[in-house]
């Protein structure tokens, strides 16, 4: 059969609207135990958001998401393990997660599956002791090769954040009488500091058990060869390593306490900080084993003073040393990282794929299966980056279509390029959740503007990106069908609620990716993954269709490796949508062709305003910072004039509505399939996450905008626009240039509210005036950096221009090494 008759009777074949959904644990929210003083642990098990590494997400006074904390931890109770071996696993190293962690009873937590880190077999239990205030972790390794191998395991995470204030963390009492952590110590006690003010309630102290052990490490980052860090924000990621070393067959057990204090006042500060030394003093002299099988008991390695007998174990009961062997829950197995393409996709722009399909070298289907089974590889089982919640069935099929225009002699820029769409998009032949079970199985009836403006393109719209429920808090991608993972540091934050469409296309699962911002969810992703988008000015591209946060400050946009490919993107998406009239002047402002802009001079003779106060990390840390300024002499390299600026511009008073509610209210309207009548059913629905659930009161007391109200949120932004505008002509400015991010990244298993990086948004999203973020290399630590550039109103296709002439002089964009090129596993077939 011929090329053109074989795609001819793919096309003709009944075309299958299904999905795969991808499952990540239960349907239920992280689970709460609270304990006898009030305090609830969160703790990460197989549950929603399905982060599933056994850890504290953040202890706190009730599970709602305004419960204020009891102590600063914030991710707390991890591993992180490395197998000294010849090859090493691609995640060695990083934080262990996929124990399908379960309740059984109340406060305790079983491994339903174990990992496999190169032929060792990892399983934990965590037990919360109500009673107490404490929560145990024992964590088995087994070595299941045939040679002995050494291991190497941290146990840690983090206290506090920043550098100083009631922030900030420090070791502040330890086993022998100081506040110096040595390996000679069993306990250490960590503080943060108190308010001035005696009455004023801070986050209570807490103690970690750690028996017998090697040395400390920086839980942020290279954990085994980097100590903990005494001083500012490095103080508040301590970590305790012990080096295992296992005979064929032979399983070693860790055993640590974590002691949880009260919020305290400056008055009682001092007097928390004892009790909670006592109880972890008591659990270090004589730890707590009740409910541990023999095997257990006699496997723990990491306290030395322990007898079998004081667990009621006959000393004759545990086996000679190295004979141990503990029943552990299998390892499933790992997705095969092989490919059935025989091309390679990774990190190829829109322009290399469109190349090569044009000159005959590959073909959408060939282009999208490799993009389908890095999906199979390195978005499913245990590693997985769950960057999607679904994947299209059809996504070959599409393909196929794509390849037969071709074929018919129809040329596009996307034709026949796969992207990933963000989850709050509507798709008419796949569900749009909005990362929350709240919308569990509804498909709209109609695709959003910008989803049918790409089919109508030939694009392959190859699933739904994971995003953050919601897409409310900026920090993590969290939802109910699983929390994105880091594609650079996947022990870290993707960072908002569009960190799955930047994840799958830094990790070469989609060639560019639909996204959204409220407030960072664009920039602060792609940051993370060294990708290119633009915050247009309000009304450039449309929302229609596009589920809402805040009225009229969203703005759905779009994530890409290079610039070029965004002009690509833009020329499809981009415009006045006839049925949304926010967009009425887009027409008017948008160049005919976005590539026509792309100017390598156009950055020459630029005045570009800078606010020194703007570039300061809130934790004190320098690294990214440091970088980012680096980055500047980029921008003069290619002809542009940098300039201090005394101020920002002036924000008007924002006027107190509820553009949240107006936005569901709109969107309920247009979505009668939707089959709700008001913002409540949203807003304060009860299947969304526990610890993201308003309060019932305020859907009492929410109602829509007036028209008044209505008029001023429109003024408000238009004041502030015009704002922008006087203040960058006062200064003669092209361009304001913003960082990036302000810091490193945290770790995943953290939340609440405390963010996962040092963030200070550009007034775009206030505003509604442009910004352009674009990669600009990586940090001394090799995580990517990117700079910001903010005009005035409809200065879009500038910010455009000079984002590319950057690009030319500093090749910013990177790749990650998490996710390398697949083996060849046969020939390409639909």
């Amino acid at each position: 059969m011929t090329s053109r008759s074989r795609l001819t009777a793919l096309i003709a074949a009944p075309l299958a609207a299904a999905v795969l959904v991808v499952p990540a644990g239960t349907a239920s929210a992280f689970t709460y135990v609270t304990d006898a003083h009030g305090t609830a642990w969160g703790i990460q098990d197989a549950s929603a958001p399905g982060v599933d590494t056994g850890s504290i997400r953040a202890t706190q006074t009730g599970t709602g998401v305004q419960a204020p904390y009891s102590t600063m931890l914030n991710g707390y109770g991890g591993i992180r393990v490395s197998v000294l071996a010849q090859e090493q696993h691609r995640f060695d190293g990083e934080l262990m997660r996929g124990f399908g962690l379960t309740e059984h009873g109340e406060g305790h937590f079983e491994s339903t599956r174990s990992i496999d880190l190169t032929g060792v077999r990892i399983s934990r239990t965590v037990d919360v002791d109500a009673q107490r205030g404490s929560g145990r972790w024992l964590d088995t390794f087994t070595n299941t090769t045939r040679e002995e191998l050494t291991v190497e395991v941290a146990f840690g995470g983090q206290t506090g954040y920043g550098a100083t204030g009631t922030t900030a963390s420090r070791i502040a009492a330890t086993s022998s009488g100081d506040t110096t952590t040595t390996a000679d110590d069993t306990w250490t006690a960590t503080a943060s500091g108190t308010a001035e003010d005696a009455t004023t309630t801070t986050g209570g102290p807490s103690a970690t058990v750690v028996g017998d052990f090697d040395r400390t490490g920086n839980w942020l980052r290279e954990t085994f060869t980097q100590p903990m860090g005494t001083e500012g924000h490095a103080a508040n990621f301590p970590a305790y390593v012990n080096t295992l070393t296992l005979a064929p067959g032979q399983s070693a057990s860790l055993l640590h306490f974590v002691v949880v204090g009260e919020p305290v006042t400056a008055q009682s500060a001092d007097t928390e900080l004892a009790e909670v030394s006592e109880v972890a003093a008591d659990l270090a002299g004589a730890p707590d084993l009740e409910g541990l099988t023999r095997q257990e008991i006699c496997s723990i390695v990491n306290f030395h003073r322990l007898s079998p007998a004081d667990a009621g174990v006959e000393p004759g009961h545990c086996r000679g040393k190295g004979a141990t062997k503990v029943r552990q829950p299998e390892a499933p197995q790992e997705p095969a990282a092989v490919t059935t393409s025989a091309y390679d996709v990774v990190d190829k722009t829109i322009a290399e794929l469109q190349t090569d399909m044009e000159a005959g070298r590959t073909t959408s289907v060939e282009i999208t299966q490799a993009y389908l089974d890095r999906i199979a590889a390195y978005d499913e089982g245990q590693f997985a980056f769950n960057a999607f919640t679904t994947v299209a069935d059809d996504a070959l099929w599409q393909a196929a279509a794509a390849d037969l225009r071709r074929a018919n002699g129809e040329r596009g820029a996307l034709l026949g390029i796969p992207i990933a769409v963000k989850d709050l998009y509507d798709t008419r032949d796949m569900p749009t959740t909005n990362g929350s079970l709240t919308f569990e199985g509804f498909q709209p009836a109609e695709d959003a503007y910008q989803v049918a403006q790409l089919r109508e393109a030939g694009a392959i719209i190859i699933g739904k990106a994971s995003m953050e429920e919601y897409a409310t808090s900026g920090s993590y991608s969290d939802s109910a069908y699983g929390s994105v993972w880091n594609a650079f540091d996947p022990s870290r934050s993707a960072l908002a609620s569009s960190g799955g469409s930047a994840v799958a296309t830094a990790t070469s699962m989609a060639a560019a990716g639909l996204g959204s911002q409220t407030g960072d969810s664009l920039y602060a992703p792609a940051t993370a993954a060294s990708l290119v988008t633009l915050r247009g000015t309000d009304g450039m591209q449309s929302d229609r269709g596009v589920m809402p946060l805040v009225w009229l400050q969203d703005y759905a946009g779009t994530m890409t490796r290079s610039v070029s490919d965004l002009a690509d993107i833009l020329n499809v998406t981009s415009g006045t949508d006839p049925e949304n009239p926010e967009t009425a002047e887009a027409d008017e402002h948008r160049p005919a062709d976005w590539r026509s802009v792309l100017d390598d001079a156009a950055l020459r003779g630029k005045r570009i305003g800078i606010l020194p106060e703007v570039w300061q990390d809130p934790y004190g840390t320098t690294t990214t910072i440091e970088a980012s300024r680096a980055a500047l002499e980029d921008l003069r390299v290619a002809g542009a004039e940098v300039v201090e600026l005394p101020e920002g511009p002036v924000a008007p008073d924002r006027p107190a509505v509820d553009a949240n509610w107006e936005g569901w209210a709109r969107y309920i309207e247009s979505h009668p399939e939707l089959g709700m009548s008001s913002p409540a059913e949203v807003v304060c629905s009860q299947d969304k996450l526990p610890y993201t659930r308003y309060s019932p009161q305020y859907c009492e007391d929410a109602q829509r905008m007036t028209e008044a109200e209505v008029a001023a949120w429109r003024g408000y932004r238009a004041q502030y626009q015009a704002n922008i505008d006087a203040w960058m002509d006062q200064h003669d400015l092209d361009a304001v240039v913003y960082p990036g991010l302000l810091s490193e990244i945290s770790l995943n298993d953290g939340g609440g509210n405390r963010s996962s990086f040092g963030r200070r948004d550009t007034p775009s999203g206030g505003s509604g005036v442009p910004t352009v973020a674009f990669p600009a290399g990586t940090d001394a630590n090799g995580a990517p950096i990117s700079l910001q550039l903010m005009g005035r109103a409809w200065d879009d296709a500038e910010l455009v221009a000079m984002a590319y002439a950057f690009e030319q002089v500093a090749d910013g964009h990177v790749a990650p090494d998490t996710a390398p090129a697949l083996a060849p596993a046969g020939t390409t077939h639909p």
